[in-house]
């Protein structure tokens, strides 16, 4: 977690309420075992070495924002993506018949309620994630007004758990081709027109979330 502050100038603040600011160096549990019997995460500033359990809140200084992409970047290839295949991220494994015996309506309700949607899309968060340690990702909350490119992961999975009623979320992963959308109140995600090696990873991280991966029916 704290690795990655490595050479970054940060302001920390400590659960006993000292602040410290400087160019962090990071140091991983096994030197904070080493050094100082504690097996902690730990950031020097200075002379002065912050364990993990200590600090409060960390936030980067001088860091300047990454210039803005434009509108249109990923348009022709949002456009080729939303004519080719599409397959479900779901927490069922596969479509419910129409004439299905079950309660498929009412059991909808129930997971559809704020809190669950808001757990859910926590896993969604998480999965798009561990996908985004392969491929550069770059995603908007606006309807593809403004795009960012590998996204801070803290900040990203409580905007995508927190996503409006009104919401709608876009991740396009350009070198593989390949785009997954969520729009607020669902319960799946989509993924279009992705290539085996991305349909062979997110069947694997969704397994790994309790989750499923069926292919969508042509219509």
């Amino acid at each position: 977690m704290l690795s990655r502050y490595n050479g970054k100038k940060v302001r920390i603040v400590t659960e006993d309420g000292q602040v410290f600011t400087g160019k962090a160096e990071a140091y991983p549990a096994g030197y904070g075992l080493y050094a100082f019997d504690r097996a902690e995460e730990s950031l020097c500033l200075g002379n002065t070495f912050l364990f993990l359990s200590d600090i409060q809140s960390i936030e980067e200084i001088n860091n300047p924002s990454p210039p803005a992409l434009p509108r249109d970047r990923y348009d022709g290839l949002i456009g080729r993506l939303l004519e080719g295949s599409c397959w479900i991220v779901d927490t069922l494994p596969e479509q419910v018949p129409r004439n299905a015996p079950g309660q498929y309506f009412r059991a909808d309700r129930y997971f559809r309620q704020p809190e669950r949607l808001a757990a859910l899309y926590r896993r969604f968060a998480e999965l798009l994630l561990r996908l985004n340690c392969y491929d550069r990702m770059a995603v908007s909350f606006d309807s593809c007004e403004h795009w960012e490119i590998n996204p801070e992961p803290e900040a990203f999975v409580r905007r995508l758990s927190a996503l409006p009623p009104n919401g709608f979320f876009r991740a396009v992963f350009e070198e593989k081709e390949a785009m997954i959308d969520l729009d607020a109140g669902d319960t799946w995600l989509t993924l279009f027109d992705p290539g085996e090696q991305i349909l062979c990873r997110v069947r694997a991280l969704a397994g790994a979330e309790g989750l499923f991966l069926w292919q969508a029916p042509e219509e």
